[in-house]
């Protein structure tokens, strides 16, 4: 029993030289509240096997994305670097709401399509929610999941250099958002989170940005602004000439 436990340790540990996590998204949101992401990770390969290999894999990915109409997968390919597996995908969303839907996990005994649940750790968990004429966007992300909830994950050593980056590039200035940097006046975000940190604790992306106005609304509004206005005036009109008499 305790050659064999050996035996086990001794596999993952050969597993694990020379492989790692890293990974890198973008996301691009419009005014009306559509947007694209394009992103790319970089995986062991075991954790590829672990997921169902490689075109079980494509297949599950490309199902899954099928069953929000409001969002389409664009690109998904697969490609073995050695004891690595660099997994790229692009999609389009026409709401970030839709998004969110997506990533939710579907309800006990449900028949829809669902992702390997460390993939979904790795994409993450989104809520979003309005308040107000803002929109409040909190996504956490917990990669230990790749690595069967930490129980084989990398020395400290095989980490190094190895960093989960998201960027997102929005229509309006921010409020708030615990980014790391923040470009084109408040309206690109980037966060980046070395790996050994973000496997003792799930990393977070989190903002508050003001809804964006549709431009076909501005006229709509300034009429409201109008009439709002000769209303005012009209009913000071009124209430002077009713003082008067």
């Amino acid at each position: 029993m305790k050659q064999c436990y050996l035996r086990i340790c001794a596999a993952i540990t050969l597993l694990l030289l020379g492989s790692c996590l890293g990974g890198r998204e973008e996301f691009w949101f419009e005014r009306n509240g559509s947007g694209r992401l394009q992103a790319e990770y970089q995986l062991p390969m075991f954790a590829i096997t672990s997921l169902g290999g490689e075109e079980k894999l494509r297949e599950i990915v490309t199902n899954y994305f099928t069953k929000e109409p409001g969002v389409s997968l664009d690109k998904f390919s697969l490609e073995r670097r050695g004891s690595q597996a660099i997994l790229s995908l692009s999609a389009g969303f026409e709401s970030v709401l839709q998004l969110a839907k997506l990533l939710e996990k579907p309800a006990p005994g449900s028949n829809e399509p669902a992702l390997p649940e460390p993939m979904v750790k790795l994409l993450g968990e989104i809520a979003v929610k309005r308040v107000g004429l803002t929109v409040d966007f909190q996504r956490r992300i917990d990669p230990r999941q790749v690595f069967a909830d930490g129980f084989i994950s990398p020395s400290q050593s095989q980490m190094k250099g190895y960093q989960l980056q998201y960027i997102m590039h929005l229509p309006t200035v921010v409020e708030y958002s615990n980014a790391h940097e923040t470009l084109n006046q408040g309206r690109t975000l980037v966060w980046r989170y070395e790996l050994a940190d973000a496997m003792k604790q799930p990393v977070e992306t989190n903002f508050i940005a003001p809804i964006p106005i549709p431009s076909w609304a501005w006229p709509a509004i300034a009429s409201l602004i109008v009439i709002s206005a000769w209303w005012l005036v009209r009913r000071r009109k009124r209430a002077r000439k009713n003082h008067c008499s």
